[in-house]
């Protein structure tokens, strides 16, 4: 019995997520990148993004749980483990320009399918192709992966702005896709399922995103510039835009059961020279850093108990470069190490903030921090989920049933649930093991539904076995 525990702890170890290593390998700028697998960033010199119109923005990369690179894009290409060009993976309808061109979610239930967002640009496409999805399937092209013929460049929203990140469902399986409509002031959080994308929340709240007082058409879309981050924890949203007459930088509650954004604060009232570009929280969600083209600075998000005058008033600047060197500080992302790291466009190096978590000067930020090993960096890196919770493990394409198939035969809801759950499956299910996250087997039920109503607050493993398939997947008990 013990034994048996024992391996249905290593069996599920990948599902929850206890070593998240699917973020190790960075590819960004002029073929530049860093791989974090030894524990520590090491240059990645074998990359093939390039500089678009001499900007390097926007990329993503996904590896699976142990660390070994999937793929990696632009927003335009998608570049499989072997550095080619994936099979159906060009001509997406995004570019490098775009500040979040791209961001790789795994089909939450599935080791094989993985959905590609985009988000177009204002400077090739004046955001015209808006947000859209293409649906890579890992076990095509030999295990190389593909693009799936006909689930490419799908629209899901017209014009929006430069601005795509997601966070974790509450419920710990699902996850919320964000973006923000330009010429609006709405947000769109949709939430991101087995079966695709399931729900779309309009939140109406903040600026008006709208065109650049500085810019006459048919470039005033430059003002969809600059980032949106979700915090670690799942519970803020900000966003920052850049060359704009209003120099958005905003603060928000994001509600990761509902979707709903809330309680906006202004963080420039005093309408700073020069807009945002790059931002991050700090891992501990208790600071909110972004740079301004040119240097770092820092919110203290705990200042005044949360109270948005003293939030404001703790902003304080934490690099130290002068506004009249040629030094550029760009996007900012939090690595698999805690770290914060900088991009300093047209430098073969990257500079880091060492302890994000601390107040002011004790944030430890270092220039020249890592090298790049003579390959360029740019304005953007790679976009993530900054929680680091990533629900995929290690591809198998030897299942027989493609994970195609197995992501339809099996809904489980509510999720969460607090008295009973029911499994929706056109299959005859010959029991449902319930496992703690020991691996303590809870209860076994033969029924399609059946109370959780004695089990304790957390999250459980189903184990559902029917003749012809087993299925292990997540609920979350109130």
């Amino acid at each position: 019995m013990i034994m048996k525990r024992i391996a249905l702890i290593f069996i599920l170890l990948p599902l929850l997520g206890f070593s998240q290593r699917q973020q190790n390998s960075w590819y960004f700028g002029d073929q530049a990148g860093i791989d974090f697998n030894s524990g520590v960033p090491v240059a990645i010199t074998n990359g093939q993004t390039t500089l678009v119109n001499n900007a390097g923005e926007g990329s993503a990369a996904i590896c699976d749980s142990s660390g070994s690179l999937l793929f990696y894009t632009n927003g335009d290409n998608i570049w499989n483990k072997n550095q080619q060009v994936m099979m159906n993976g060009d001509s997406l309808f995004s570019d490098f320009s775009s500040t979040q061109s791209s961001l790789i979610i795994p089909l939450p239930g599935s080791n094989q399918l993985f959905y590609l967002f985009t988000t177009d640009d204002w400077d090739l496409h004046n955001l015209q192709y808006g947000l859209r999805y293409s649906v890579i399937d890992m076990c095509l092209d030999n295990g190389l992966g593909g693009v799936i013929p006909g689930q490419k460049n799908i629209l899901v929203l017209d014009t929006v702005a430069e601005k795509l990140t997601a966070v974790r469902h509450k419920n710990g399986t699902d996850y919320w896709v964000i973006v923000h409509k330009y010429y609006s002031d709405a947000f769109y959080a949709y939430r991101f399922c087995g079966g695709g994308i399931a729900d779309t929340v309009i939140t109406q709240i903040g600026s008006v995103h709208h065109d650049d007082c500085m810019s006459p058409p048919p470039d005033s879309s430059r003002a969809a510039i600059g980032y949106m981050k979700a915090s670690p924890n799942g519970k803020r949203l900000a966003l920052v835009s850049t060359n704009t007459c209003d120099n958005i930088k905003e603060l928000f509650d994001f509600n990761d059961s509902s979707g709903v954004v809330s309680n906006y604060i202004d963080l420039d009232l005093q309408q700073d020279t020069f807009g945002g570009y790059g931002l991050s929280f700090s891992p501990d969600n208790s600071k909110l850093y972004f740079t301004d083209t040119k240097n770092v600075y820092q919110y203290n998000l705990n200042a005044g108990t949360g109270n948005a005058d003293s939030i404001r008033n703790s902003k304080m600047q934490v690099s130290a470069f002068t506004f009249f060197t040629n030094d550029a500080s760009e996007a900012l992302q939090i690595g698999p190490d805690g770290k914060i790291y900088v991009a300093r466009a047209n430098r073969p190096f990257l500079a880091v903030i060492n302890n994000p978590d601390l107040l002011g000067l004790s944030c430890s930020f270092q220039d020249s921090a890592v090298s790049l090993n003579n390959k360029m960096c740019n304005m953007g890196l790679p976009n993530l989920i900054d929680s680091y919770s990533y629900s995929n493990s290690i591809v198998s394409c030897s299942s027989g049933l493609t994970e195609t198939i197995m992501r339809d035969i099996f809904s489980v809801y509510p999720n969460p649930a607090s008295a009973s759950i029911t499994i929706q499956t056109d299959i005859v299910i010959e029991s449902v093991d319930i496992y703690n996250l020991l691996g303590d087997l809870m209860q076994t039920e033969i029924e399609n539904t059946f109370s959780v109503a004695n089990l304790s607050a957390g999250v459980y493993i189903l184990q559902i076995k029917t003749a012809s398939v087993n299925k292990t997947t997540r609920f979350v008990k109130d």
